[in-house]
């Protein structure tokens, strides 16, 4: 059997700022229930991702912004 190697070719990385959402406040009060309790779930899911992996102070950077986005989703909800 031949042995087969697999490469990965180097990726540029990827920064909070690259995957965060701002909605404006009249983005958000035109999402429907489901949308704004998904968008909920997965800034939650964000930030344990960024726990998980020992990003400690980032998350205490952007915890702020975070919870003010759930906030923000939380009114609507």
């Amino acid at each position: 059997m031949e042995n087969i190697s697999i490469k990965a070719e180097p990726r540029e990385t990827v920064t909070c700022e690259d995957v965060l959402l701002y909605f404006t406040e009249q983005e958000l009060a035109s999402l429907r229930l489901d949308e704004k309790a998904l968008y909920k779930e997965v800034v939650l899911e964000n930030f344990m991702h960024l726990a998980f992996l020992g990003y400690i102070s980032k998350v205490r950077k952007y915890a702020q912004l975070i919870e003010a986005e759930v906030s923000r989703v939380k009114a609507f909800l």
